[in-house]
């Protein structure tokens, strides 16, 4: 079976016209962009051969994108495999740096870790959507958290499974949610997500994105209503906390609601 695309994987939408061109774009950057997809969902170090099969392209274009990203260290290669550059740490710790509702949302991560939580071995964390994608920008933990179900900033989770993912992604449009996730996982989500909207936007994951981990999370909506992040409490056993009516919920939907209304 042929590999997707990295756009197809991530949940990117691809501009296309309606004559299958696209317009606006430079086919060369387009590539660029999906060989560093390529990379960035791979752990460890992939071929010329292993990137352009997973990215749809010819080889001879992927060794001479490779080469240049290389040059530029947005690519390292070893030993004929090439992996993420040192220039991509820089360009996401900018990223993360340059986020508003990081700023906003750190005062109450630490409100929630001295009174929401208090001894519980719980995670307070905050993530943004990327595509199909959750990406972990911000947690703080207690003394009693064990490190191993620690998120770190930068870990990247699936969207339809975490509580995170889902109270966003219940804020989305019909036609967001089908570009986000597809047709296939989207059909397999749809029953977390309608109670998700049956909770008010309280999501909540039963071990279903980390073995043993639960989480419950609230939608963070920009004073236009967008949903720009999600903030969340996650733990190994979270008890009677794992619930839209609970205690806990109520903080974090108090939390995000005045995060976002500090966001134009």
């Amino acid at each position: 079976m042929a590999s997707q695309p990295a756009s197809a994987r991530t949940g990117r939408a691809r501009p296309d016209a309606p004559d299958g061109s696209r317009k606006d774009t430079v086919q060369s950057v387009e590539r660029a962009v999906e060989v560093l997809g390529v990379l960035q969902s791979q752990a460890g170090a992939l071929t010329v051969q292993d990137v352009a099969a997973r990215a749809g392209l010819d080889r001879t274009v992927v060794h001479r994108l490779l080469k240049t990203l290389a040059h530029h260290d947005l690519a390292v290669e070893e030993r004929g495999t090439f992996r993420l550059g040192p220039q991509t740490i820089l360009l996401g710790h900018r990223y993360v740096e340059s986020l508003l509702v990081r700023r906003l949302a750190l005062p109450y991560l630490i409100e929630l870790q001295a009174h929401g939580i208090a001894d519980e071995p719980w995670t307070a964390n905050l993530s943004v959507p990327a595509g199909g994608l959750l990406v972990v920008v911000e947690r703080i933990w207690t003394s009693t958290t064990p490190l191993d179900v620690v998120l770190s900033a930068g870990d990247v989770l699936p969207m339809a499974s975490t509580a995170a993912g889902r109270a966003i992604l219940a804020y989305y449009t019909p036609e967001q949610r089908q570009a986000t996730l597809g047709p296939g996982e989207l059909a397999q989500a749809e029953a977390a997500l309608a109670q998700t909207r049956d909770a008010g936007g309280i999501g909540l994951s039963r071990r279903e994105a980390v073995p043993g981990v639960e989480a419950v999370a609230a939608a963070i909506l920009s004073r236009c209503g967008i949903p720009v992040a999600a903030i969340a409490v996650s733990g190994v056993d979270l008890g009677d906390q794992l619930n839209a009516d609970s205690s806990l919920a109520h903080k974090l939907r108090r939390a995000a609601h005045s995060i976002g209304q500090m966001l134009s």
